[in-house]
């Protein structure tokens, strides 16, 4: 593909290359795919369970049920892009699709680093204070934590997303096998480090 000047406004789509050099895409299209539908399946088994017996209704299983949320939502926005550039052989991911699975692959990373951590938190207060743990955490303020772990991480995420969309792009290449931030950043004209600085971001015109 010839390098031609493109800038983010007339960017309609991405072409994935990160699974060019590989042989045999079809028998590795597969093996994602069972392991998504395991994923998927694993998953949903935990929340309709959690969800559907009262007796379950304790923070522990409420952070059990977060984390299986985030854990669907991180490998869909991921296995789906290998699966279609592997076994469907469509490589291109339209510019807002594109943009739409990065912002909900990083939001997956960072609601699970958090959603264990909370996890870890409910772990450290039922072993150092066993007698407290019912009044110290309960249903509605693990809820509350899960609410502030995922408007954490759609702030930080929307600003990388937001920079990512802000971006003049050279060629719509992604070398890498999914939408990532990184990968999607390398197909741009500059560097994006500064504008982490300055909020004032480039004009697509």
């Amino acid at each position: 593909m010839s390098l031609v000047n493109f800038s983010g406004q007339n960017v309609v789509e991405f072409t994935i290359t990160g699974f060019d050099h590989l042989p045999y895409h079809k028998l590795m299209g597969t093996v994602i795919l069972l392991a998504y539908c395991l994923a998927l399946l694993g998953s949903t088994t935990n929340i309709c369970v959690i969800s559907t017996d009262r007796r379950l209704h304790r923070p522990m299983y409420l952070l059990i049920c977060n984390l299986a949320l985030v854990d669907i939502m991180f490998t869909t926005s991921a296995s789906t892009t290998m699966i279609s550039v592997l076994l469907a052989g469509d490589k291109t991911v339209s510019y807002n699709s594109c943009l739409s699975r990065v912002f909900i692959h990083h939001l997956g990373d960072v609601t699970q680093c958090l959603a264990l951590s909370l996890m870890a938190l409910d772990r450290t207060v039922a072993i150092s204070e066993p007698l407290r743990y019912a009044t110290i955490l309960t249903n509605q303020r693990v809820f509350l934590l899960i609410v502030v772990s995922w408007l954490l991480g759609i702030g930080c995420i929307g600003k990388l997303a937001y920079i990512a969309d802000q971006l003049p792009y050279c060629q719509p290449v992604i070398k890498y096998v999914f939408c990532d931030y990184a990968a999607i950043i390398r197909a741009a004209c500059v560097d994006p480090e500064p504008y982490w600085r300055n909020p004032v971001l480039p004009s697509k015109d």
